[in-house]
């Protein structure tokens, strides 16, 4: 009695896990595609076959729904960004990493579970994109602090490699990064109608070479110019 009975809680437990990754998945999928705003429960339960009143009893509100979307895939996430940060940094012995190196440090990770882990992979970052683009003035206001932790420590390293630059010019040079990178997982393809096809944004070896050449130019220029509203 007492084997059938814990045969039946795992088989409980690993139907709520099934459940729950059908909600989250349908949810990414769609809050990718169409935004919070666009996307209501009865969509996630049409996508996923599970009724609205599980969505509830698993997750409780639709923004709730986002914000485990949002958490689910985030460590791994993070870490993969990381690991190619601290492999720069033991292959510079701790000193200042090129500007090129760190651009790819940062690009590589996102742009290549965009373009080549799957559809749910392409789906978190095209959702992540949409969710650092939006207005600070929308609601809801979803938790995305926990990736601050790898941008301050982009920050740290690119302060030791532009030792030069003004924190105005360093903090403007990062968000001019993150602003492409950005535009690439919102799927614009904005290079490749202008350059009418000449430019491949969905090449991750061309993106990243030519992210590459542009921002180590302009971090190399701001190290040089001053910035009047500093004064240095």
């Amino acid at each position: 009695m007492g084997a059938n009975l814990q045969q039946k809680v795992r088989s409980d437990q690993q139907r709520s896990i099934e459940t729950k990754n059908k909600i989250l998945n349908a949810a990414e999928e769609l809050f990718s595609l169409h935004g919070f705003s666009g996307t209501s429960l009865r969509d996630i339960h049409s996508l996923s076959g599970v009724p609205p009143s599980l969505c509830y009893y698993h997750f409780g509100s639709k923004e709730d729904v986002l914000q485990a979307v949002v958490d689910r895939r985030a460590d791994a996430h993070q870490r993969a960004m990381l690991e190619l940060l601290d492999s720069f940094r033991q292959r510079f012995n701790g000193g200042p990493i090129p500007v090129d190196a760190l651009v790819e440090a940062y690009a590589r990770p996102i742009l290549e579970r965009h373009l080549s882990h799957g559809n749910g992979w392409r789906n978190y970052t095209r959702l992540m994109a949409f969710l650092y683009s939006e207005s600070s003035h929308l609601q809801p206001r979803v938790q995305v602090h926990k990736y601050d932790q790898v941008i301050n420590q982009f920050i740290e390293e690119l302060r030791k490699s532009v030792p030069n630059s003004s924190e105005t010019k360093l903090h403007w040079g990062i968000y001019f990064l993150r602003s492409s990178v950005i535009n690439l997982l919102l799927d614009t393809r904005l290079v490749d109608d202008q350059s009418a096809g000449l430019c491949d944004s969905g090449d991750v070896e061309e993106t990243i070479q030519n992210l590459q050449w542009f921002f180590s130019s302009g971090f190399q220029f701001i190290a040089l110019s001053p910035n009047p509203n500093e004064g240095s």
